[in-house]
């Protein structure tokens, strides 16, 4: 049975995600001030720094390493709960099940990395918290769902199993009666 709600909490993730390992510019406003050159005060065009808002941000040197593996399980994880809302269970269980398990595995992954930044300092403890909550309940979506859909594509496996069995014998029975008739 499809997790509708499974598809808006796993895009807030990528949208947090996104915003989170954006790299920070720093901000500076031109003052006047004035220096001494030559023994004479001279006024200049100078440059302060403007305060950001105190939270602990990526480094740079990490857009393309930890940041872009957080977007990538972010996007995947998205990408893959979209690919099995798609799918039709009765035909394609087999590729249903194997996109779930992408996702939990993409979630594991994702908190992993979550935790590691944390431990770095590129995030606060509250950033941690707060961005481990929204992974939390995707992959639980997405375990339930695999959970459910794995009984029944086990119903559905036996099945299909019997079916394929009693054509089987249908056949073992027309070649045994083929076999009597001929002389």
């Amino acid at each position: 049975m499809p997790n509708y709600d499974i598809i808006p909490l796993a895009l807030d993730l990528l949208e947090y995600t996104i915003q989170r390992v954006k790299a920070k510019e720093a901000e500076y406003r031109q003052v006047k001030g004035y220096v001494m050159e030559n023994c004479q005060l001279v006024e200049r065009v100078l440059y302060e720094k403007v305060k950001d808002d105190g939270k602990p941000h990526f480094p740079k040197s990490q857009t393309f390493h930890l940041c872009a593996r957080l977007e990538d399980c972010a996007a995947d994880i998205l990408e893959k709960c979209i690919s099995a809302d798609g799918r039709f269970f009765e035909t394609e269980y087999e590729e249903r099940l194997r996109d779930l398990d992408v996702v939990v595995v993409k979630c594991d992954t994702m908190l992993q990395y979550i935790n590691l930044s944390f431990k770095k300092g590129y995030i606060s403890g509250d950033q941690c918290h707060y961005w481990a909550e929204m992974v939390r309940p995707v992959k639980q979506k997405a375990f339930n769902w695999r959970r459910n859909d794995g009984t029944r594509a086990a119903a559905l496996r036996e099945a299909k199993a019997a079916q394929e069995l009693a054509q089987m014998a249908q056949m073992a029975q027309q070649i045994a009666e083929a076999m009597q008739r001929s002389p």
